[in-house]
């Protein structure tokens, strides 16, 4: 390949993240091109990253930092909305980290690395492959009008993805009539047109665990000013909106047609390790609990310490 290539993807599972990165390479034709992940210092220790980079080939691990703007209350963070479903069911305050996560992820033109080149591969740190893809990254680095190649698309056809999107069509239709944009993609133009949010949720979507972006689109003026909207609203935290949303809408609003659909899931793609991710969580879970009682119990100790 001539084309500058590399991967990342945030890292929590590190269990089975070399088993995850070993069958990325091979079935997604990536073995020799630098990896990065990156993850929250509570997510695993100093040691056990070193480990895992020591254990992998030209992977790098980043520790980022996580804050919420200051301009949100946390009564209104996404986990606090328990009139959701979603929330009720599947959303605790312990997931707060998922949207540190997709405040970072959201932004790749911020991401540490990525930038350095030509095509980024974006994949979760469970993904996983039943076969080779046949996917030249030298013809899609060339072509001209796509810019996102995705492993399968889907629409807002759940409550649940419905629910993690409130207010984004709405911020949309500001932005474009605030711009005077008419949005290139023809579904999205009928929609800001008709301020129809349904036609919005028929959008075909990015998945959320296996993208291939051209950074070029990362590196313009519309991204910045789009990426500084959105995140002046608040929407990530408040509403958790994810980043194949985000990316998608402005991919819709300045392209035509942007988005190659490879249309390999389930048949050739999975979002999850067969048979080990529930394992493995449970796994670290309790190791997790452990460690909290432990310190629990440490500080009582030496709290009911007589004075010296």
């Amino acid at each position: 390949m001539s084309t500058s290539i590399c991967a990342y993807c945030m890292l929590h599972r590190y269990e089975t993240f070399a088993e995850c990165i070993s069958n990325i390479r091979e079935n997604a034709n990536l073995q020799n091109i630098p990896f990065y992940s990156f993850s929250f210092r509570d997510s695993y220790n100093e040691k056990i990253r070193k480990n895992i980079e020591n254990n992998i080939d030209n992977l790098k691990i980043e520790f980022i930092k996580k804050q919420i703007p200051s301009f949100i209350k946390k009564k209104d963070l996404f986990y606090n909305k328990t009139h959701l479903e979603y929330v009720r069911s599947s959303f605790p305050r312990s997931r707060v980290n998922f949207l540190h996560m997709n405040n970072f992820v959201s932004d790749p033109s911020s991401i540490p690395y990525i930038n350095n080149f030509e095509i980024a591969v974006q994949f979760d740190d469970d993904s996983w492959f039943k076969g080779k893809i046949d996917f030249n990254y030298d013809l899609f680095a060339a072509n001209k009008e796509k810019f996102i190649a995705t492993s399968h698309t889907h629409t807002d056809n759940t409550q649940k993805r419905r629910e993690t999107k409130i207010g984004l069509f709405e911020d949309t239709y500001n932005y474009c009539r605030k711009k005077k944009i008419i949005p290139k993609y023809k579904l999205l133009a009928e929609a800001i047109e008709k301020k129809d949010i349904e036609l919005f949720h028929q959008l075909p979507w990015t998945s959320c665990n296996f993208n291939i972006f051209k950074m070029s689109i990362f590196n313009t003026p519309e991204w910045g000013d789009w990426i500084d909207y959105i995140k002046s609203k608040g929407g990530i935290y408040i509403n958790r909106w994810g980043d194949q949303e985000i990316i998608g809408t402005f991919a819709y609003i300045y392209y035509e047609d942007p988005i190659i659909d490879l249309d390999i899931f389930p048949h050739l793609y999975v979002d999850k390790i067969e048979n080990q991710s529930i394992i493995y969580f449970k796994e670290n879970l309790i190791i997790r609990l452990f460690s909290k009682i432990k310190k629990i119990i440490k500080k009582n100790l030496f709290k009911n310490l007589p004075n010296q």
